[in-house]
């Protein structure tokens, strides 16, 4: 296992930015960009449509 990959698997949630390495903080910007690019590609969400024929219903009035 090279480098590149212990980094790319280990456990940074223990330390703070100040205590990571150069190699540490890059990681984490790479593993940041990577969620980012998940998440704005992802089609935003939309309700449902609904029926035509659903009336809305009102207190007191006959069908």
């Amino acid at each position: 296992m090279t480098k590149q990959d212990d980094l790319r698997h280990a456990d940074f949630s223990n330390l703070t930015v100040s205590q990571m390495t150069p190699a540490q903080r890059a990681e984490m910007r790479r593993r940041f960009e990577t969620f980012m690019k998940e998440i704005v590609g992802l089609p935003p969400r939309t309700a449902p449509e609904r029926p035509a024929n659903v009336r809305k219903w009102v207190p007191g009035m006959k069908a």
